[in-house]
């Protein structure tokens, strides 16, 4: 009877060590595989992102990204160190599309043709403090055009190579994003932020919650 015991504490022992261990291992996975940790730096994803709060984010390496994603890219220049230069910025466009800034209605908005479509988007843009913030965004928009010497059609659009992605910040009266040094390449993409940790509280419980939707 005492070895039947034995046996069967054994068995629950070895099935809890076997539980730790896998969540051991999705752990291990998620943090150095599947996903990449970014800290927020600058005020340019505000008020969606606060750096003064020590705000950073988790960003999938493995899912795919689209217009309205929140995405962390390679900025396509080097730091002192020789390290490469990582953004948090919104994707607005992507390879093929049109996209320019018009006035409607009274306030400044972006306008975007999808690919292979013809028909006229005007991007809603809830994240936006304030949609009049675009105004600086007209400005800079085609200040950036011609200082890159690109070219746009006879209704001011832009058209992104296949290789291409437009991105901008939420704070647009001080973001430095493709407005200023015009489209990326879709290659310097790392990922697209899946969470976000909040500061001042654990960034792993964040994660947890943000998860299973707690």
């Amino acid at each position: 009877m005492e070895q039947k015991k034995g046996i069967k504490l054994l068995k629950i022992i070895a099935q809890i060590m076997g539980a730790i261990f896998v969540v051991i291992c999705a752990i291990t996975i998620f943090f150095n595989v599947t996903h990449e940790y970014h800290m927020v730096e600058g005020s340019s994803m505000y008020p969606t992102l606060n750096y003064s709060g020590k705000d950073g984010v988790f960003i999938s390496k493995i899912k795919s990204y689209t217009r309205g994603d929140i995405i962390v890219a390679k900025k396509g220049i080097k730091n002192a160190n020789g390290q490469d230069v990582f953004v948090i910025k919104r994707l607005i466009a992507i390879g093929g599309d049109k996209i320019t800034v018009r006035k409607v209605d009274e306030r400044y908005r972006i306008v975007l043709i999808y690919a292979n479509t013809d028909t006229e988007i005007i991007l809603e843009e809830p994240y936006l403090e304030s949609y009049s913030v675009n105004e600086v965004l007209g400005r800079k928009f085609f200040n950036m055009i011609e200082k890159c010497s690109l070219e746009i059609d006879s209704d001011g659009f832009l058209l992104l190579g296949e290789d291409e992605i437009f991105y901008l910040g939420d704070n647009r009266p001080v973001s430095e994003d493709c407005s200023s040094y015009g489209p990326n390449k879709r290659n310097n993409v790392v990922g697209k932020v899946d969470y976000i940790a909040y500061g001042g509280t654990n960034i792993y419980c964040q994660v947890i919650k943000q998860a299973f939707g707690g």
